[in-house]
């Protein structure tokens, strides 16, 4: 294997032959990173069984290493316990001691449960006139019970789920980044991870060595069962190997990595992959050293003198370009050392496009809107960032409500139709006057995997009389016919005039859906607007005037009212 990985409580330790690096949250949300070289290199790696062995060993220090290392990136404050002190006392590192009372304890607790209470409850139930074989057949199984029992308590257990669901998370990384076939949605589950194999040598090391049940003297005992243990345990490491190879082999294992991996969330994720990345980009780092490469620092300050002329310089502009190149996330490029020289030509070229003033939907051809790919073309508007709020509220009000109607006036790219039906489960409608541009919303709605009833409308015209919405949310144009010359070059050159005037005031479409917009809710239904700058109280007029009612409004990231809520009440509207 090229990559390892390690869970932790709070994060995840990645390392190759060489480095290492552990990844954790703090109580904040922040990603933490600590990197560092290995001192102790396998030399046992391509002997089967033997490296199993070695990994077993090496892994269970690793993963005592992560938690270690992971509570402290993530500042969880920890009193000093009794391993500390005994630690200074001794002039010895700490993960030895714990090691050592981790040993200790364990040591304990099998003997008493698996070998005090099995042999208490075999004398009770079995007997010594049993026959030897299925004696210790029986034993054997009570045991691997008594064993799966422990670990399903530890599974429901608040400290070990995240443990578990760091463990799941980097068996997605394993799976996914490392170019696995057959990839299902339960790839958390993937055989090849330490805690699945340290379960799955246990059982067998168990139901083994009770069922052979050998009778010679201890010191005897104690050496042949300890190399069967050793056995069991390079024996556990070729099989979750040889399972992790195949979809269906893998499903053999899903039973031991239910209990020690879960379902990660996106942070669990995201903290899984930094740790990949860093040890990634770390081993290019390496590679470069004999290469000819353009260092990350030199590109930046390129692309920051080239910005900075014409006064379009942005940090997020430069990172989207150089992640949008590489084809990775924004996080995933932060930790890349530098770049050969094709990639440096593309991220220059790409700057220089951007500095004569094109945007970057237009350099690439898409955009990111609330976490979906959209592709955008000069037919469409490219979706802005302040628009995610409003699609945020949408997606607020429907909450897990099913098949509720909603319909989205001046989709253009169907940005907005498009994130509402994939983060919901409501039915959407969308309608725009442009023909080509529902050909482009109907390509991205496509390209993520939604449904939704496109018209070629003029606003509401082409909607049947009785179609009726529980929500009707649009960005409709706001600018000012006579304002649209003085927008920057990269709206009004890249940006259609159609999806951009909104008449003489730029309140030509929130009359138009003020009027009309009563005739298609349903009773309680909403409308959702997004408005331009300083045009709320004009709206909000317009709105209670045909009877609107519970008008809210919601601020952009510039503290500028940029989302209008509305309710219909007919009985307040204006004859």
């Amino acid at each position: 294997m090229k990559y390892l990985f390690f869970p932790g409580i709070t994060g995840v330790r990645c390392q190759s032959k060489t480095r290492y690096a552990v990844s954790a949250v703090d109580s904040r949300g922040a990603k933490r990173l600590k990197t560092g070289k290995l001192k102790n290199k396998v030399v046992f790696w391509n002997i089967p069984i033997v490296r199993g062995i070695t990994y077993f060993f090496c892994g269970v220090v690793a993963t005592i290493k992560t938690g270690i290392d992971s509570i402290e990136l993530s500042g969880t404050s920890i009193e000093r316990g009794i391993s500390d002190k005994v630690a200074e006392k001794l002039n010895v590192k700490k993960e030895v001691v714990a090691m050592t009372f981790l040993l200790l304890i364990s040591l304990g607790i099998s003997l008493f449960l698996f070998g005090f209470i099995p042999a208490k409850l075999s004398f009770m139930f079995i007997g010594m006139s049993m026959n030897f074989v299925l004696r210790n057949f029986i034993i054997a199984l009570t045991k691997v019970a008594i064993f799966f029992i422990i670990l399903l308590i530890f599974r429901f257990l608040p400290p070990m789920q995240d443990l578990y669901k760091f463990n799941g998370a980097t068996n997605q990384v394993l799976l996914r980044d490392g170019e696995m076939k057959n990839v299902s949605k339960k790839d958390y589950y993937a055989p090849f991870n330490i805690l699945n194999i340290v379960v799955f040598a246990l059982v067998l090391a168990i139901f083994v060595i009770t069922f052979i049940g050998i009778s010679l003297a201890p010191y005897w005992k104690i050496l042949i069962n300890l190399a069967i243990f050793l056995l069991c345990c390079g024996l556990s490491f070729e099989f979750c190997m040889l399972f992790q190879k195949t979809y269906v082999l893998r499903m053999i294992a899903l039973f031991t990595n239910f209990f020690v991996c879960a379902k990660p969330s996106i942070t669990h994720d995201e903290v899984a992959r930094v740790a990949y990345s860093e040890i990634k980009s770390i081993g290019q780092e390496d590679e470069m050293t004999n290469k000819s490469q353009i260092a990350k620092s030199t590109v930046l300050a390129e692309m920051q003198t080239e910005l900075e002329k014409v006064g379009k310089y942005d940090k997020a502009d430069v990172e989207w370009i150089i992640a949008t190149i590489l084809n990775c996330s924004r996080e995933e490029a932060k930790l890349v050392k530098g770049f050969d020289q094709k990639t440096y030509k593309e991220i220059m070229r790409a700057t220089t496009a951007r500095a004569s003033g094109k945007p970057l939907s237009a350099i690439f051809g898409f955009v990111e809107f609330y976490g979906l790919k959209f592709n955008i073309n000069k037919k469409v508007l490219s979706p802005r960032m302040e628009t995610e709020i409003l699609v945020e509220e949408v997606l607020k009000e429907v909450g897990d409500k099913k098949n509720l109607q909603v319909l989205d006036l001046c989709t253009g790219s169907g940005a907005i139709a498009i994130v509402i039906a994939k983060k919901s489960k409501c039915l959407v409608s969308a309608t725009d006057i442009s023909k080509m541009a529902l050909d482009v919303a109907r390509e991205n709605a496509k390209n993520n995997n939604v449904k939704i009833n496109f018209l070629q409308s003029n606003m509401f015209e082409n909607l049947k009389k009785r179609a009726r919405f529980d929500i009707i949310v649009s960005n409709p144009p706001y600018i000012r016919t006579l304002d649209i010359e003085g927008l920057d070059e990269e709206v009004k050159n890249y940006d259609p005039k159609l999806a951009l005037d909104g008449g003489v005031d730029g309140l030509k479409f929130y009359r138009v859906i003020a009027q009309n917009a009563p005739l298609h809710l349903k009773k309680s239904g909403k409308l959702f607007l997004e408005i331009g700058k300083g045009q709320y109280s004009a709206v909000e007029k317009i709105l209670i005037e045909n009877g609107f009612t519970n008008i809210s409004y919601r601020k952009d990231y510039s503290k500028i009212i940029r989302v209008v809520i509305a309710e219909y009440d007919k009985r307040r509207r204006n004859t």
